[in-house]
Order: structure tokens, then C-alpha cells, then sequence
């Protein structure tokens, strides 16, 4: 209990650390750009930009989370946003997510198993080549490919699309870690004991080496979620979903620095509470994770 106490206290930390430093990054961003110095900012909108950062207040960078505790909207028009909405775009955002990561996980698990079959006949070389194409293809490409057929004719289901769309790279990447990791676990010499005493392959796989292979995929699980949720802001774009990716490109392109605050501070929040969450799961699963933490 010790253990996840001091766990919890030091993640929770990075919080307020991210929520302050984005906040004193986005008030020192101008409000107009090289490009377009010469259209004047109304003084309605400067003092309005001030208001909603709390510019030149005491603890000012609290305002924008009193204004969004407040009920209030966040942002200088009415392209703003208030606390329940930010949810309900950030459970959207989740809900995708979450469909995402068991589409990831299966191709994780698939493709390690193919690509350690490929090793030892003639498509060996498939095994390096996708992986490659993947990490080189960004998520919009194969997003913009799917748009015509799920915003304009709407012949699929945008959110499964988007979810299938952001597992590809995240699953490819897991799957190249627990891949090499199986292949490690294979060369073992218990492995060549148990399959010597006549014990199924299937099941000296099943028994002994994916247990071991576990932690390898648990640790890449952090990441892959922070993926699969920047992935999401292109393909939430592409694929016309109003949901937290959107909201937060929308807010970067018309300078709501207010809703941008707040919403990378919720976005690390997230990613503090997977974080988390996987810490726990890797020391439920794996004996090694507690003997060496404790």
C-alpha cells in the first residue's frame, strides 16, 4: 500500500506541473502571428483574452479553472466551453479510445505471433517491412481514405473507423516489442526442456512464455495510450467526430488559450490515470514488478 501510495503522490505531481506550465506558455503567445500583424486586435478582444487568462491577477493562472468550476464558458467567443461539455467531448474521445486499445492489443498479439512464424521461412522480410511502413504513414492517410466513405456516404460508423484508424500504428508498435520478446522467450533453454519431455508447443506457449512475454506488452501499454489519443485529434478532425481531439485543434487554430490550458492539463490527467492503472496491473501480473519494488 506504501508502494502505491508513493506512486500515486509522485504521478499526481506532474499535474499541476503541466497545468501551470502550459498556462504561462499560452499567455506568452501573442495574439496575432507574422502573417497577419497587420489586422488589429480590438481592445474587446485584448481585454477579453486577459480575463479569461487572468493576466496580470494574483494566482492568475487559476482563473481559467475558478471560471470552468464557475459554470462558467471558457474562451473569448462563443466558441468557448464549459466544464460538461469538456466531459462529454471528453468521453467521447475515451469511448474511441477504449475501442481502440483492444483492436491494438489483438493486432499486437496477432502480428508478434505472425512475425516470429516469418522469421523462420521466406516471408521473414514482412516482418521488418510493415512495421516500417506503419511508423512512416501518418494516422491521416489512411483516416483521409476511409472520410469519403464515412462522412460523405456514410456507409460505416465513424467512431469504429476512427478507432481502427489510430490502432494501426500503436498495434504495430506493440506488436514489435512482445514480438522480439517472444522471440527471446523462445530461444530459452526452458523452452527447449519443456518441448524435450514431449509438452505440446500450444501449450509451453500458452503456460510459460506469453506469462513471461506480459510485462514486455504492459510496459509499452503507457505510451501506446498516449498514442492512440494524439492520434485521435487528426482522425477525430478527418472524420467530423465533436469530441476532445477536435475541440483541442479548434481551440489551438482560434487562440482559445483558456480552453487550450485546461485541456492539456485534462489530457495529462488521462494519462496520469493509465499510467497508473498499468503500474497496478504490471504488479498483479508480474511477481518480479513487487520483489523489485519493494
Amino acid at each position: 500500500m506504501r508502494l502505491i501510495a508513493t506512486r500515486l503522490v509522485r504521478q499526481l505531481v506532474l499535474v499541476p506541473v503541466v497545468a501551470v506550465a502550459s498556462y504561462f506558455l499560452m499567455a506568452a503567445l501573442p495574439l496575432t502571428t507574422e502573417s497577419d500583424n497587420k489586422r488589429q486586435v480590438s481592445p474587446e478582444l485584448a481585454a477579453s483574452y486577459q480575463r479569461d487568462l487572468g493576466i496580470g491577477e494574483p494566482l492568475g493562472f487559476l482563473r481559467p479553472w475558478e471560471k470552468l468550476f464557475a459554470g462558467e464558458r471558457l474562451g473569448t467567443s462563443a466558441q468557448g466551453i464549459t466544464g460538461d461539455e469538456l466531459l462529454q467531448k471528453l468521453s467521447g474521445s475515451v469511448g474511441v479510445g477504449l475501442v481502440a486499445l483492444p483492436l491494438a492489443l489483438a493486432w499486437a498479439v496477432g502480428f508478434a505471433l505472425l512475425r516470429t512464424r516469418w522469421r523462420r521461412g521466406r516471408f521473414a522480410v514482412l516482418g521488418d517491412v510493415l512495421p516500417a511502413i506503419a511508423f512512416g504513414t501518418p494516422v491521416f492517410i489512411p483516416a483521409l481514405l476511409l472520410a469519403p466513405a464515412v462522412v460523405e456516404r456514410g456507409h460505416l460508423l465513424p467512431e469504429l473507423c476512427a478507432a481502427v484508424v489510430i490502432a494501426i500504428w500503436p498495434g504495430t508498435f506493440l506488436g514489435t516489442l512482445v514480438g522480439d520478446a517472444l522471440e527471446t522467450e523462445l530461444s530459452r533453454d526452458y523452452v527447449r526442456t519443456a518441448l524435450s519431455k514431449g509438452l505440446d508447443p500450444g501449450t509451453v506457449l500458452r503456460r510459460h512464455v506469453l506469462p513471461n512475454v506480459w510485462p514486455a506488452l504492459l510496459d509499452a501499454v503507457t505510451p501506446v495510450a498516449t498514442a492512440l489519443l494524439a492520434g485521435s485529434f487528426a482522425a477525430e478532425r478527418v472524420f467530423g467526430l465533436p469530441y476532445f481531439g477536435q475541440l483541442y485543434v479548434l481551440a489551438v487554430l482560434n487562440k482559445q488559450v483558456a480552453v487550450v490550458v485546461v485541456s492539456t492539463t485534462t489530457f495529462a490527467t488521462v494519462l496520469v490515470v493509465v499510467s497508473l492503472t498499468v503500474e497496478l496491473l504490471r504488479m498483479l501480473v508480474d511477481p518480479r514488478a513487487r520483489e523489485a519494488r519493494a
